[in-house]
């Protein structure tokens, strides 16, 4: 009699295991559930899903993740019928519920008050946090947890692998001292990085170092701030236009006596795909150190677009 009260416990345990992986699969979305449709809000988060061959699971995708996809002719990656959610501070909640998605992946830092009128709606939300990564270490732990969860692993060990080896192509020494400005203001304020964000990371691998790495965080300096720390180069993101930027450039106070300027070591990155590989962390963002490494050694032109990008890099989104 005990023998068959035991067998039958042990029946009962192993169904009862057997439901909960299944729900549990369901539930997530993994790649196991033939049900699987992905919604990705950010260009990082959209470039980890495609890396990790989850691409043709995705049935709605922001607008700065699909202009970034058509800049690299990689939107073959999504679903013909793809949704493309437009971009905005306010998430369209009615939209994503018509989509049935079975996972939502958004930001940590961009999400906002959206996260709570996702949840209320039902939707089942992950949060990454590369848009606020420090370094190249937190994205592919990034990459690692959203595939452990999609259940695709293996891919994403693939792609950390892939990541690792182009960086090993760098040696992180060096002393060539930067400026990365990403916003010239009208009074020629100016906002730069910190030691603590994903750009410094960049400079530090591409054989730089950050005159500015004692910061925090984005901070806005005043133009002093700039010329007392006299940088070898001086890289400026595209403020509207070329012509606008260099304008500021030309006129920003005390310039002409920083070496940057009297060595022509000033590089401007145009908006879009240069832009993007150091402003959206994911698997692309390995190509930023290569054009960080050409600007720091010297060897890239003083405008970087996305036509020189391209062709000089062959940027393309490793996919397994």
């Amino acid at each position: 009699m005990n023998s068959r009260i035991l067998l039958g416990v042990s029946v009962l345990v192993v169904v009862l295991v057997l439901f909960s992986v299944l729900y549990t699969n369901m539930r997530l979305g993994t790649s196991q559930s033939p049900d699987l449709r992905l919604v990705s809000l950010a260009p990082s988060d959209t470039q980890i899903l495609i890396s990790l061959g989850l691409g043709k699971h995705i049935v709605g995708v922001d607008s700065y993740s699909y202009s970034l996809l058509e800049l690299l002719n990689d939107t073959k990656f999504l679903p013909s019928n793809v949704t493309i959610i437009q971009a905005s501070s306010s998430v369209n909640v009615s939209g994503i519920l018509l989509l049935h998605p079975s996972l939502v992946i958004d930001e940590e830092g961009l999400i906002g008050s959206n996260l709570n009128q996702l949840r209320e709606a039902g939707l089942n939300v992950t949060l990454t946090n590369d848009d606020y990564a420090q370094n190249f270490t937190q994205i592919e732990s990034s990459v690692l947890n959203l595939s452990s969860q999609l259940g695709v692993k293996g891919n994403g060990e693939k792609v950390v692998s892939w990541m690792n080896g182009y960086l090993n192509n760098f040696s992180r020494s060096g002393n060539t001292s930067v400026a990365y400005l990403i916003w010239i203001c009208p009074n020629y304020e100016f906002y730069t990085a910190g030691g603590n964000v994903f750009i410094n990371n960049v400079i530090n691998y591409a054989g730089g170092v950050n005159v500015f790495s004692n910061q925090s965080g984005y901070p806005l300096l005043g133009p002093s701030s700039l010329i007392l720390a006299d940088p070898q180069v001086i890289v400026v993101q595209e403020v509207y236009n070329l012509s606008y930027t260099e304008y500021l450039i030309n006129h920003f106070p005390g310039i002409t006596s920083t070496k940057a300027f009297q060595d022509h070591r000033i590089y401007i990155l145009s908006e879009n795909l240069p832009t993007d590989l150091l402003n959206e962390p994911g698997p692309l963002a390995v190509y930023g150190v290569e054009m960080m490494n050409e600007i720091v050694s010297g060897q890239s032109p003083g405008y970087v677009n996305t036509s020189y990008v391209l062709k000089e890099f062959n940027v393309t989104l490793p996919v397994f």
